[in-house]
């Protein structure tokens, strides 16, 4: 066989010995039981902290690095949150957390833990819930900073209090902080707090806990992958996730045009990373280390190629526990003995650190096994019954309290690309004109997308979910018709849209209509883009075709003419008017999912607007 083809089968093809390897220890449930066995030997060593008053202080530098990391990344979290919280989850916001907190109230504090339900809750109550996170991020680096403080024993309750700020702020804001790293912020301050105690006795078996945290994560994603989308198994995934993702940026463009025979190598990459060198973190030192540069090179390049914002500072700040001291030492020179400075932990709360850290471990296998979708579970482990029915009773009870989650992204994978686009029209519909989104790809030949680094904008990225959900028939969330009904209300407040000059004169002066349609982005490589002119580092989006469904709205701005008609016989104008444009132009909203009678619910009550203003 020629070398070069034997060298594109080994690496870049589904018929490769390594990845049939790959297959073979995730179908053959080997990687659950070795899991189990990890988690085992955490357990062990944590079993023997009980009886030791005083522990072995090396890796206090490591774990003094992991704690400012984490700490770093809520001041990001919520300082990416701050600017967006008044539009999103407002009183005139998408999703008022007001009405959500309505509903809260009804239910206990054990199925809805949330501190916001005791309070009455406003703009300046959402926006001081994030300067709470904000100083609790910093304050719990300066005391990493300075280990002597006596304020050292509140860090416990620091970590608490940004966890559940956080965890509150989800409570109420729905779909906005419903991503699978806003629940992973909120376990890891949880985890953060019970390790803040332990640590100061226990460094290195804090560590270990950290470390089978690293590996849960990792291992979840590449096992959820091979048994997610097909595309996966058949090498085809990263040939269309750089422009399948839910914000893009000039580099996802650079990254799209390489080679096919690079994605596909990308992939079986992908599955060394995610399946195979989690469990180096359990070999001597320089595996794991070897491990750590795998997890960091993945993280690099899934976050240079794409928009998500401080998921990947999370992510890298987590994976800083595969370092221990001495590669603090050796390559950066640090003093680590200025670190380890003899502390203990009383011998009760020693002990109810350790059954509770004990008990996440136990807990932290049950959506492990959720990434094999179906394929495994705890019985997979031979357990008895009783036993695996209260583990699930347990992990049911936490969920709203998000101290185990699951982990596995990308799993899912799609071919296509559609982008809402918004129009607006000042002359009664006659033209229209584009309404830019502000981070999102816009219709037109030259977009390239912008680079956000540690900036997460919400509202964008739940943009991106909705034509997905269209196309399996999903009907549009509420939040989706408040935007719309904000915009045609000329809310400047909103922080989707990119205001340049026209959009600001023409809010302030009213549109007469305002759609919504697809667009499709069209996933072009290097030759076709030479053929069309457009540059490497540009995403042509076109309208899709006729016969492609679009989803939109008609609706009335905020500006009425003048009232000088009875009111049913100007409703009675305006719903026939409506029915005409509606029948005429064929818009629907999210494949049918808009209505008549919901055009006419919202002329109606701008009607009454308009007699009660008169």
């Amino acid at each position: 066989m020629d070398p070069l083809l034997a060298l594109h089968v080994l690496l870049c093809s589904p018929e490769s010995v390594i990845f049939k390897a790959v297959a073979f220890f995730l179908d053959s449930k080997l990687w659950f039981r070795l899991a189990a066995v990890v988690a085992l030997l955490v357990l062990l060593q944590l079993l023997l902290v009980v009886g030791q008053s005083e522990g072995n202080q090396e890796e206090s530098l490591a774990i003094s690095v992991v704690f400012a990391g984490c700490a770093l990344t809520n001041v990001v979290a919520f300082a990416s949150f701050r600017p967006q919280v008044v539009a999103l989850i407002g009183r005139r916001g998408l999703h008022p957390a007001e009405e959500v907190l309505r509903r809260l109230r009804r239910l206990s504090v054990r199925r809805a833990p949330c501190y916001l339900r005791w309070m009455e809750v406003n703009d300046r109550t959402l926006i001081r819930c994030c300067d709470l996170g904000i100083g609790c991020g910093v304050l719990l680096v300066m005391l990493v900073l300075w280990p002597q403080s006596f304020v050292q024993t509140l860090v416990p309750l620091i970590w608490l209090a940004a966890g559940w700020t956080y965890l509150s702020l989800q409570a109420v804001s729905g779909d906005f902080l419903g991503l699978q790293s806003d629940s992973n912020l909120v376990e890891v301050d949880a985890l953060m707090a019970l390790l803040s105690i332990l640590a100061r006795s226990h460094p290195r078996q804090a560590l270990l806990v950290l470390r089978f945290f690293a590996f849960r994560k990792m291992l979840g994603c590449g096992v959820c992958k091979y048994y997610g989308s097909p595309m996966w198994q058949s090498f085809d995934a990263l040939q269309v996730h750089y422009f399948t993702q839910p914000l893009v940026n000039r580099r996802s463009r650079w990254a799209h045009v390489w080679p096919a025979d690079f994605h596909r190598f990308s992939v079986l990459a992908t599955f060394l990373v995610e399946v195979i060198l989690p469990f180096l973190i359990w070999c001597p030192w320089p595996c794991r280390i070897s491990a750590w540069i795998g997890f960091n090179c993945l993280n690099a390049m899934i976050n240079t190629t794409g928009n998500y914002g401080f998921i990947g500072f999370l992510n890298t700040m987590e994976n800083l526990s595969l370092v221990d001291d001495r590669f603090y030492q050796l390559v950066l020179g640090a003093d680590v003995d200025a670190w380890r400075l003899p502390r203990s932990t009383a011998w009760p709360f020693r002990l109810v650190v350790v059954c509770v850290l004990s008990l996440y471990v136990v807990l932290s296998l049950l959506p492990l096994a959720r990434a094999g979708k179906g394929t495994v579970d705890l019985r997979t482990l031979r357990l008895p019954d009783v036993v695996t029915a209260r583990l699930e009773w347990l992990e049911a009870l936490q969920q709203p309290w998000k101290l185990v989650n699951y982990q596995g992204k990308f799993s899912g994978m799609h071919d296509f690309r559609w982008e809402p686009i918004l129009e607006a029209s000042t002359d009664d519909g006659q033209s229209w004109r584009q309404i830019r989104w502000r981070y999102k790809l816009n219709q037109g030949p030259r977009e390239s997308g912008v680079v956000l680094w540690l900036h997460l904008p919400r509202l964008d990225w739940r943009v991106w979910f909705l034509p997905l959900a269209a196309r399996r028939g999903k009907e549009p969330p509420a939040w989706y018709v408040k935007l719309l009904e904000r915009l045609a209300e000329c809310n400047l407040a909103i922080c989707v849209i990119e205001k340049d000059e026209w959009v600001t004169k023409v809010m302030r002066a009213s549109w007469s209509f305002l759609r919504v349609a697809l667009s499709a982005v069209r996933s072009f490589r290097t030759p076709s883009i030479r053929r069309c002119g457009c540059p490497a580092d540009w995403w042509p989006v076109r309208c899709l075709p006729k016969r492609t469904n679009a989803f939109g709205v008609f609706a009335r701005s905020g500006n009425r003419p003048p009232w000088t008609c009875s009111l049913r016989r100007e409703v009675a104008k305006l719903q026939a008017a409506t029915k005409r444009l509606f029948n005429k132009l064929c818009v629907q909203y999210f494949l049918h999912h808009l209505t008549l009678s919901h055009i006419q619910r919202i002329i109606v009550k701008d009607v009454c607007s308009i007699v009660t203003m008169a």
